[in-house]
């Protein structure tokens, strides 16, 4: 035991490499390319700069997810394979995860964690590899799950006042990437740099990394718009789909929290009649020449006021689905129910360890008035889970927190065995 416990606590790396390993020889992983719109993207990103700068570039999610997997595939490009862009973003993903865990160790270090308290993150991910099941894929994920460990180590060693300069930069950058990966965590950015200038740093420091988040993020933004082929519908579509969809979502079907992609066998009753909805308030729309998105709006906001208990338990069971961990290609199998189930029980209750443990670590942050820690994850945490209930639920909306929450955990565990070995010193 002791073998285990100082090889997880000294070569978090090498673990993660290996739970990679694992993974890619399991059969349950995530569809290779995703939807494909990150595959088919970043291909055309790297034509497009093959070709002096020219042509268009299919956008769907964000610029940022093709630049990074624009590394990898770059390096296999000439030979045209999907396998090979495959193997390389596969190994690209999993070389980044065990990077984030690397972060997050170095983390505790800086803030001399004792050995229990880094030990319990990365036996948890042993346990349940989850960012490993994503990284199995051309998926935004990974690269998602890092810019929360980078955000975690960078702000953390620059409120310790750890070379700041270098940490200020270091969290720009890590903003930049959570955002462009995220999207949806734009506000959390905004109300977060709104609160770095709350902190006591120097001026000069403040203005450079703002700058170089708004800066970035206006260079992005203009660079996608001018390549991006997608019509400029296509946000305001996905952005009334889901905001119609999470007034369904486990409404009628509370305790199906499989993923919903289509009418398929698997489809829940609160998916299909999203669907009908939908192709109701649609037709409204273009017999009366009404503008969908605003009609979109304006009928949530009613639904909302017309059944304010049922939005409530939507809400509540919505903070545990987006929180658990469902294998739509297992529960989708043909294996047994016995095996279905017994493997879902087991990943969620390693999970909801982690989840718990990290409600515990922000509580404990609340509570020694750690301010500046408690406050930026509290943001993160609270508008991601604010997200979930306003808009679609899914858990990879949710998933990148575990970065996050695996420092809570450490957080957590370091403060309690430090008050037992006080409590065993006045002992004796």
């Amino acid at each position: 035991m002791k073998q285990l416990h100082s090889f997880l606590v000294n070569y978090p790396f090498l673990c993660t490499l290996l739970l990679g390993l694992l993974f890619f020889v399991l059969p349950f992983k995530p569809k290779p390319f995703g939807d494909g719109e990150y595959h088919e993207g970043t291909i055309q990103l790297l034509d497009y700069i093959a070709s002096g700068f020219q042509g268009a570039i299919r956008v769907d999610k964000g610029l940022v997810t093709l630049l990074y997997y624009a590394i990898p595939y770059a390096l296999v490009h000439f030979l045209h394979l999907s396998t090979a862009y495959y193997l390389s973003g596969v190994v690209f993903n999993v070389l980044v995860t065990a990077l984030a865990m690397r972060l997050l160790v170095k983390t505790f270090t800086h803030l001399q964690f004792d050995k229990t308290a880094q030990f319990w993150p990365v036996l948890l991910l042993c346990l349940f590899p989850i960012p490993l099941y994503y990284a199995m894929g051309i998926l935004a994920e990974p690269a998602a799950f890092f810019a929360v460990a980078w955000f975690v180590y960078s702000w953390v060693l620059l409120i310790e006042q750890k070379n700041q300069s270098k940490m200020g930069t270091q969290l720009a950058f890590a903003l930049l990437l959570l955002v462009g990966t995220r999207p949806n965590l734009l506000p959390f950015a905004v109300v977060f740099v709104l609160y770095f200038w709350t902190n006591a740093t120097t001026w000069q420091l403040k203005l450079k990394c703002t700058a170089l988040v708004i800066i970035g993020f206006l260079a992005l933004q203009s660079f996608e718009q001018s390549v991006n082929t997608e019509s400029p519908d296509f946000k305001s579509t996905v952005f009334r789909n889901q905001l119609l969809w999470s007034r369904f979502e486990l409404r009628d079907e509370p305790f199906n929290w499989l993923p919903q992609h289509g009418q398929d066998a698997f489809a829940s009753s609160d998916y299909l009649n999203n669907l009908k909805k939908r192709q109701e308030l649609e037709s409204i729309c273009e017999a009366q020449q009404l503008d969908k998105t605003d009609y979109f709006i304006q009928w949530v906001k009613q639904d909302i006021l017309s059944h304010p208990l049922l939005t409530l338990r939507q809400y509540f069971f919505k903070f545990f689905q987006s929180q658990s961990f469902v294998i739509s290609p297992l529960m989708k199998s043909d294996k047994s129910t016995l095996l279905k189930w017994g493997i879902h029980a087991y990943i969620n209750a390693v999970n909801y360890v982690l989840v718990f443990g990290a409600i515990w670590g922000l509580w404990i942050l609340f509570k020694v008035k750690k301010y500046t820690l408690f406050f930026p994850f509290l943001f993160l945490w609270g508008w991601s889970l604010l997200y979930v209930c306003i808009f679609h639920s899914e858990q990879r909306y949710m998933f990148p927190l575990r970065a996050m929450q695996f420092f809570l955990l450490a957080y957590a565990v370091h403060q309690y065995t430090g008050r037992q070995s006080l409590q065993s010193c006045d002992a004796a």
